[in-house]
């Protein structure tokens, strides 16, 4: 039951990443829009933008591939996937709002954005190791 929270949070993503593409047209439309004064990385926007649409794809593959392989993960790597595919491209959204977050990024932030790499990193690579484990057994 839980494989179906990856396509929960491939879902999630790929909204996020809808919802950017509209900002982006609206934030390139114009220099003096209130959008762009509201958030003036126009290209950390675009980087959230493209790292959502890459996780949400990951997601959905690795969920069709956990469903066909008949591959039930454990629940702290469906969590480890979920949070960072979100918190990532979510980091370059918080830049490109605050671009000061290049030069002099909080505490509060560096943590965030080390504990959802870390989860990436564990979620993606313990999928990667179990469905080539499932692969080689069948």
């Amino acid at each position: 039951m839980q494989v179906a929270y990856i396509a929960v949070g491939a879902s999630v993503c790929l909204t996020a990443a809808l919802i950017e593409a509209w900002l982006l047209v609206v934030h390139f439309s114009s220099e003096n829009s209130p959008l762009a004064k509201l958030i003036p990385g126009g290209k950390d926007l675009l980087r959230s933008h493209i790292d959502y649409l890459m996780m949400a794809q990951f997601l959905f593959i690795f969920y069709g591939l956990y469903r066909f392989m008949s591959v039930t993960p454990p629940v702290w790597v469906v969590v480890a996937l979920c949070f960072g595919s979100f918190f990532n491209p979510f980091a370059f959204l918080v830049r490109a709002i605050n671009p000061s977050f290049l030069k002099a990024p909080p505490v509060l932030f560096k943590l965030m954005l080390t504990v959802s790499c870390v989860a990436t990193t564990v979620g993606y690579g313990a999928t990667a190791w179990m469905l080539a484990h499932a692969a080689l057994a069948q």
